[in-house]
């Protein structure tokens, strides 16, 4: 979520306001967003939210791990692809320069149709990614 922070270009889209949920599932009940004020990107974990697959004699593997996040606005189906746009650009220009992991890639979009009038709604996965890490085996 920092690395949306701190790579949003302001110039593409205007700067939505970016939230790490800390509850698991996708039950945003009881979250209340003003999309009056701005737009917002929700980030939590996925429902499959880390994933280890050893590779060789099992010393080693890779690790992933999944984050969905939720963009919201009220504004137009337009301003909801730019938000998706800009999104995956941070995506790609900072693919490798993450301090935790050796890769961030965006995965896919979707966009979700809800009984709200005029709200776009967006769910984006994107996946960290470690590959060929020393496995812990103590």
């Amino acid at each position: 979520m920092a690395e949306l922070r701190g790579q949003w270009d302001g110039d593409n889209v205007t700067e939505p306001r970016i939230i790490e949920v800390n509850n698991s599932g996708t039950n945003t009940q009881g979250f209340r967003i003003d999309l009056n004020q701005a737009d917002h990107i929700l980030g939590r974990p996925s429902a499959q939210s880390f994933t280890e697959q050893p590779i060789g004699n099992w010393k080693y593997g890779n690790r992933t791990y999944n984050l969905d996040l939720e963009l919201y606005t009220k504004q137009s189906r337009l301003n909801l692809y730019n938000l998706v746009r800009e999104v995956r650009k941070v995506c790609h220009a900072r693919m490798h320069d993450l301090t935790n992991f050796q890769r961030m890639q965006f995965m896919s979009y979707s966009e979700q149709s809800q009984e709200q009038a005029n709200i776009w709604v967006a769910s984006v996965q994107i996946q960290l990614v470690n590959s060929g890490v020393l496995l812990e085996t103590t």
